[in-house]
């Protein structure tokens, strides 16, 4: 029987030819990603059981991206704190303000295929975009920082095929939603969802992010998306030297297999309270909305902004609402700027923000009771960006710019043809 990419790259972490589905193994993680929302308390811990230096401090990334630029006493203090901190740990990569951790990892070369990442952030899947398994974890990070290793049983793996290509106006959102119709939490617990098949050929590694990244929003451990030549030509260009393609046996075992052919997606809309509650897009038209954010560690990428761009170009946003776009790092925020796509939002109406993940946490743009906003970001549970009596929808950029034109819930799909004036 052969192995499935998890499976792989778990075998080389913990130092093994192989290993088997449901085994229990101490693995090497070749990278930790840390915010400073929760960095300063890995190292209270460690400290507080004797340990005075990081175990492999080379492998350690750690990331103010939260509250950015700070607007609290107590975001300055553990922004401060966490500058001092990366300083005198000998962190070896440190970035303050460049952009949200995960898109920032793979834009700075610094995960390729075959390694294996702990994160401290749910969404820490979204580097499984270039065929790497990032896992997130808790409190566990501060064993990893102290120790260098984990221990983790090894997941089985479910299979999405892709087929096809995407109409315009449905994307990446769409898929990772198709996806999530045909899971339960009992189907997804602890396994890790694979991409592969001709149609992921059709995605940028962005937009594998982003059906990487919400994997664990069906309940999945991780994501992983298959390795082929588009990957490796963007890492060579993110600066990854000689990456490898790495990929799943043929005869590899899997828990369940699914087949999406993409051509027949339609754009769809996670309801509250949960990214699993999904429905379609041209079935919402009747829920107003207040408030719309383009923005996230998985949907803040360069092409989320050009589609959103394309949406809104010659239109206007909505009088009654409030449409904020942040590009998911400073290097996005750059190019949006060089190709002029910063300027066309403003003009219909959007205001531009730095890259930070402040909405998608409840930092910054809060809403208050009986407003809605319908956002490109992670999670829409109550309380998550203000009042526990606010409503967030959840759908791909271009769903949220045809809806921030209409002031409702909107299908993009005409607007992204040029057939609505």
């Amino acid at each position: 029987m052969g192995a499935t990419m998890t499976q792989k790259i778990l075998a080389r972490a913990s130092g093994r030819n192989d290993v088997t589905h449901g085994e229990i193994i101490w693995a090497s993680p070749d990278l930790v990603t840390a915010p400073e929302v929760s960095f300063s308390a890995y190292i209270k811990r460690i400290r507080e059981i004797g340990v005075a230096r990081l175990a492999r401090p080379e492998r350690v990334a750690v990331i103010i991206d939260h509250e950015v630029p700070v607007h609290s006493i107590a975001g300055a203090e553990r922004n401060n704190l966490t500058r001092k901190l990366a300083k005198e740990w000998s962190v070896g990569h440190f970035f303050d303000g460049a952009g949200i951790t995960h898109p920032l990892m793979v834009e700075q070369g610094l995960i390729a295929p075959g390694m294996f990442a702990a994160g401290a952030d749910s969404h820490a899947p979204g580097l499984g975009a270039v065929g790497a398994l990032s896992v997130p974890f808790g409190f566990e990070v501060a064993m990893v920082l102290a120790t260098g290793q984990i221990w983790m049983k090894v997941p089985e793996t479910i299979r999405v095929r892709l087929h096809g290509a995407c109409a315009p106006g449905v994307g990446a959102r769409d898929i990772v939603l198709a996806t999530m119709q045909q899971l339960d939490d009992e189907a997804t617990s602890y396994r890790v969802i694979e991409y592969q098949g001709e149609g992921l050929s059709t995605l940028s590694v962005p937009e594998r992010m982003t059906i990487c990244g919400l994997c664990v929003d069906a309940g999945a451990k991780s994501g992983i998306a298959a390795v082929d030549q588009r990957c490796i030509d963007y890492l060579r260009e993110h600066g990854v030297s000689d990456p490898t393609p790495l990929n799943s046996d043929a005869d590899a075992d899997y828990a369940m297999t699914i087949d999406l052919d993409l051509a027949t997606l339609t754009p769809r809309v996670s309801i509250p309270p949960s990214p699993n509650h999904v429905r379609e897009a041209q079935a919402m038209s009747d829920i107003v909305i207040q408030h719309a954010y383009i923005g996230s560690c998985v949907s803040g990428s360069i092409e989320d902004i050009r589609a959103a761009a394309a949406i809104l170009r010659g239109r206007k946003v909505h009088a009654d609402v409030n449409l904020l776009v942040i590009p998911a790092t400073q290097q996005v925020f750059q190019q949006a700027l060089q190709e002029g796509l910063l300027t066309e939002l403003t003009a219909a109406g959007a205001n531009i923000s730095p890259s930070t993940c402040g909405p998608c946490f409840g930092g910054i743009a809060q809403l208050t009771a009986g407003e809605r906003r319908i956002s490109t970001s992670t999670r829409n549970d109550p309380g998550r960006m203000g009042s526990n009596e606010a409503e967030i929808f959840l759908a791909s950029a271009m769903t949220v710019a045809a809806s921030a034109i209409t002031g409702h819930i909107t299908d993009p799909r005409a607007y992204a043809k040029g057939g609505v004036q």
